[in-house]
């Protein structure tokens, strides 16, 4: 009986999709999410300080910046399996992963440089000198260009994938740090935490679009609804600003927890997942309505900086 019903739990385990991968900083972990039910179903030791996270877009892989350990926990997104530790530079925060899952990105805030991972080899393959602490990364569909916010030079850098070359850089707000790419429109946001507002770029040109004031200390940005919806914490105000992406106007504030950071779009493409750091809790928000649906516990420090969940 025993052995049945762990073979039922492992199946639900191996059948239980996407995933949200959450890092707890204060207690050196990740609380792993059932996002069909909103249940946590595991909590996985990480390194010490556990802090951005990215997910491949089948949420196969995913990396865990560790910056007290230096490094970058891998894990098995289907197993929910650590299945190696990567040794960065001194300070990893921001990660991505392209759509292969084979390639990993990671900002070194203290020594201001990308390190590029092969993930199947798990090794760091290059260093990439950018803008002064680097913190959030994105990477295009295409695997094309990886796109750094520099928050100590208030700029974004873009790196050529297969020449890992910087390219472009372009002056934002002040201090940028989250960074989330917009393809449906080809814009670039950034959230900049002193000048309290939204920094809009051409993608394809790094033109400046457009800048929106939101919050106070804006940290981290998500799109919804089909491009439509443009979602920020703001940490000092415990909300979210909405932004209508077509307008480029905010047009609601929605409360979530306390000192939110990190911010992920569910497949879905309605679903916002909010990591509120002081809260110990994630929010979720159904973006169409506009409307928090529920908050759920997780550990301790919870700040999930990064595409916490897969995109597919």
């Amino acid at each position: 009986m025993a052995a049945s019903a762990a073979l039922f739990f492992c199946a639900q385990l191996a059948q239980a999709k996407p995933y949200a991968f959450v890092t707890n900083q204060s207690d050196d972990s990740v609380t792993v999410i059932d996002t069909d039910g909103n249940k946590v179903v595991t909590t996985i030791k990480a390194g010490s300080k556990p802090s951005g996270v990215a997910v491949s877009g089948d949420g196969s892989v995913v990396l865990i910046s560790n910056p007290a350990s230096k490094d970058v926990t891998v894990l098995d997104g289907n197993k929910l399996k650590i299945i190696g530790t990567i040794k960065v530079g001194e300070g990893p925060l921001g990660v991505a992963i392209d759509q292969t899952g084979k390639r990993g990105y990671v900002a070194d805030w203290y020594e201001h440089y990308v390190s590029v991972i092969d993930i199947p080899k798990m090794k760091v393959i290059a260093k990439i000198p950018v803008g002064k602490s680097p913190s959030g990364i994105e990477v295009s569909l295409d695997g094309k260009r990886i796109y750094v916010a520099n928050r100590d030079s208030d700029s974004v850098s873009v790196i050529d994938a297969p020449t890992l070359k910087v390219v472009a850089t372009r002056k934002v707000g002040k201090h940028p740090f989250g960074i989330t790419l917009d393809e449906t429109h080809h814009r670039l946001y950034t959230a900049n935490v002193i000048s309290n507002d939204i920094t809009v770029l051409d993608s394809k040109t790094l033109r400046p679009v457009t800048t929106i004031a939101v919050g106070e200390r804006p940290y981290a940005i998500a799109v919804a609804g089909g491009g439509k919806w443009v979602m920020v914490t703001n940490q000092y105000d415990d909300t979210v600003s909405i932004i209508n992406a077509e307008t480029l106007k905010v047009v609601n504030t929605l409360d979530v927890g306390e000192y939110p950071e990190g911010i992920a779009t569910h497949p879905d493409d309605r679903r916002v997942y909010v990591a509120n750091w002081f809260s110990n809790t994630v929010s979720v928000i159904d973006a169409l309505k506009q409307k928090p649906l529920q908050t759920i516990p997780v550990g301790d420090g919870t700040r999930a900086f990064g595409r916490f969940i897969p995109s597919q």
